[in-house]
């Protein structure tokens, strides 16, 4: 039976990483990255304590591995360095690995959010507080279901056996135009609509979202391949489309009613925009024996199914 040490190892030796142990500790190494493990099997619950107070001023990441519900960590002993790798995890790194071994294509897995500069695990709260003031314009949809509803989804629908989490960059936009006929203004109108920023697509942006500012789900930032400007010209050109319509215009001419056929529209150039800056949805990509399937995790609904055919 393969031990948790070694399977932790396996692990990170298979993203490079170089293990060692100290003071009965699994310890990796890569870079300039340092790592400290607590491995909690079942009954070992009290290996934690010792692990927060021996690590406590450590400098490099802290990495809680337990097969078993993580007993409650103190606040004064929770920091962003930290990171949580329970059961699920585990079980979702192992068979990323032995799919990578089946295909060669490399996916991202738990090891690799320990180099990565985009999110942290933990963030303190009074940080948190300090990052919302500075105004971030980079935000996460809150998703609505996890990995367990994933997996359900996917065996309902495709047979799913992989499941890769990403966040698709939206730059978000109210608009404000008056519309005219001819040269008059006849009326003004307001919205808020996104693009996304790797489909070029514009659509309806809704009011009030739950954002966050990190995800402890493994996961993958997907970047923009288009920039704000182009987003800015995309978002015009649709409020122009949504709100230039034919109107009926009825004149009576005395002994005739006359009925003519105007156009009511805004001008491109006098719609005012007000960037809200970038969000990231996040989009579950299940694949399975039967084929694909999309959800926004954010709503917890399917946006796309491509079945394979048999």
């Amino acid at each position: 039976m393969t031990s948790l040490k070694a399977l932790v190892t396996d692990i990170l030796l298979g993203r490079d990483f170089k293990v060692t142990e100290r003071d009965g500790y699994l310890m990796a190494r890569k870079g300039e990255v340092e790592v400290a493990f607590c491995l909690i099997s079942a009954g070992e619950e009290s290996l934690l304590p010792a692990y927060l107070d021996r690590f406590r001023e450590f400098r490099g990441k802290k990495v809680i591995v337990s097969l078993v519900p993580v007993p409650e960590i103190p606040p004064e002993n929770l920091d962003s360095s930290m990171v949580i790798w329970d059961r699920e995890a585990l079980e979702r790194e192992v068979g990323r690995m032995h799919l990578e071994t089946l295909v060669g294509d490399r996916d991202r897995g738990l090891v690799d959010d320990l180099v990565a500069d985009d999110y942290p695990k933990l963030v303190r709260a009074e940080e948190l507080e300090r990052m919302q003031a500075m105004d971030l314009g980079e935000r996460i949809i809150r998703p609505t279901i996890d990995m367990h509803d994933v997996k359900e989804i996917g065996v309902r629908t495709v047979g799913g056996f992989r499941h890769r989490l990403e966040l698709v960059p939206h730059f978000a936009f109210n608009y404000t135009c008056d519309l005219f006929m001819d040269n008059a203004r006849m009326g003004t109108e307001k919205g808020r609509l996104s693009v996304n920023a790797l489909t070029k697509k514009v659509e309806a942006w809704p009011e009030n979202l739950d954002v966050v500012y990190a995800l402890e789900q493994g996961h993958r930032r997907l970047d923009p391949t288009v920039d704000k400007e182009a987003a800015k010209k995309l978002v015009k050109q649709e409020v122009a489309r949504m709100h230039t319509m034919e109107k009926e215009i009825v004149r009576d001419q005395g002994h005739v009613m006359v009925t003519e056929k105007r156009r009511l529209t805004p001008r491109q150039e006098d719609i005012i925009l007000e960037d809200l800056g970038l969000y990231y949805l996040p989009i579950w990509c299940v694949e399975g024996i039967h084929g694909v399937v999309i959800i926004n995790a954010g709503t917890g609904k399917i946006i796309s199914e491509d079945y394979y055919r048999m």
